[in-house]
């Protein structure tokens, strides 16, 4: 099963508010999209890469050979994603690869910081934890 998802990122480079209009911290009760419409400079739209479907192994798989560590093998699992900062963007900004049963790699670059890169793929891992391939 193919899943494709988006994110937004608050941009390290702008002048970001992380206050409301009334000055109280961002509660964020309209929801998280609605509070950023309008102030997409202020923010990153990542998009998930979409994986390329395997006729010999017949799964769908993420094409890790350009894009991080040559010398570990990524495993093929539902919980390896590729992050990019356009929808069809060759650049990846964040990538999770599994190299072993309990074993995971990862790579960032701007705009995240590793905390961020670091939670994401946390979130990530935890929310696909009853799904197999």
């Amino acid at each position: 099963m193919c899943e494709e998802s988006s994110s937004v990122l608050v941009s390290t480079t702008s002048d970001s508010e992380f206050v409301n209009e009334a000055g109280n911290e961002a509660q964020h009760i309209r929801g998280l999209p609605m509070d950023w419409e309008g102030k997409l400079d202020k923010v990153h739209q990542l998009f998930s890469r979409a994986p390329l479907y395997n006729k010999i192994s017949k799964q769908f798989e993420l094409d890790f050979r350009d894009k991080g560590r040559a010398e570990l093998k990524i495993q093929t699992s539902i919980k390896n994603f590729q992050l990019t900062l356009e929808e069809n963007g060759r650049q990846t900004v964040l990538q999770l690869g599994r190299v072993g049963k309990s074993k995971f790699v990862m790579d960032y670059r701007y705009p995240f910081t590793g905390y961020q890169a670091f939670c994401i793929c946390l979130a990530s891992i935890d929310a696909k934890l009853c799904c197999t391939v």
